[in-house]
């Protein structure tokens, strides 16, 4: 990602303005790896954890562990004695955050996860996020087309702009008769990126590796290929 970004927008991970998101962080990952990579300074680590580092997570147990590992994993690189907080942490479904922008506007006052005032600190982030100018889109999608049940946790949901958005990209470019595939969170999750990036920016998943030769997700491959400049593949022959 960092090589990407020094390539084709002249700037790095380190670069000020450049904000990065982890859309569905588990217990954090990818961020405290981020953090001990040394793609970031110590001389800007704090302005990044404070500004321009952010992470969703729907399971609230999840939530705590990744908010706790990156605070220590950014405590322990700054030998910091004050505490402070990782703030750019939000409890909320990602693809249900954005529907609110298309729907109420684009405070995300309307999210199911935001509207007790419970919850006035975790609307506030979801909020500054949604403002923020995303550049990098970095974490491991789930996925759910072909579990056997809702006890597997985690069922396909509707989200009706987003599945609109795949009707008319992934399904209307898709010369399969069926199409139930291109409805897969993990591909879901490229569609939602894709528009969260809106004309610039790099994405970097970790996926179900399906989608590079199934006969339903060619349409999905045809965007792919229309609206990103550069695409690296790096195929470990995983597709579950």
């Amino acid at each position: 990602v960092n090589d990407v970004l020094i390539e084709r927008f002249g700037c790095n991970i380190n670069t000020k303005g450049v904000h990065i998101l982890d859309p569905f962080t588990g217990t954090g990952t990818f961020i405290v790896q981020l953090l001990r990579s040394g793609l970031i300074s110590i001389d800007n680590m704090l302005y990044k954890y404070t500004n321009e580092l952010h992470a969703n997570e729907i399971v609230l147990l999840a939530y705590y562990i990744a908010t706790i590992n990156i605070e220590e994993t950014f405590h322990d690189l700054m030998q910091a004695n004050d505490y402070i907080a990782f703030e750019g942490i939000v409890l909320t479904d990602t693809f249900a955050l954005s529907e609110t922008v298309h729907s109420k506007g684009t405070d995300g006052t309307n999210s199911a996860s935001m509207n007790s005032s419970m919850f006035q600190q975790n609307s506030e982030r979801a909020i500054k996020q949604l403002e923020s100018p995303i550049t990098v889109i970095i974490g491991n999608p789930p996925y759910s087309v072909g579990q056997k049940s809702g006890n597997d946790n985690n069922q396909n949901v509707s989200y009706e702009y987003l599945d609109r958005r795949l009707a008319e990209t992934y399904v209307a470019k898709s010369k399969a008769t069926l199409t139930r595939n291109a409805y897969d969170t993990y591909i879901k999750a490229f569609r939602w990126a894709s528009d969260r990036l809106e004309e610039n920016g790099v994405i970097g998943f970790v996926s179900n590796g399906a989608y590079l030769d199934s006969v339903a997700l060619d349409g999905f491959r045809q965007c792919l290929i229309e609206e990103f400049n550069s695409i690296y593949c790096f195929n470990l022959r995983g597709n579950q």
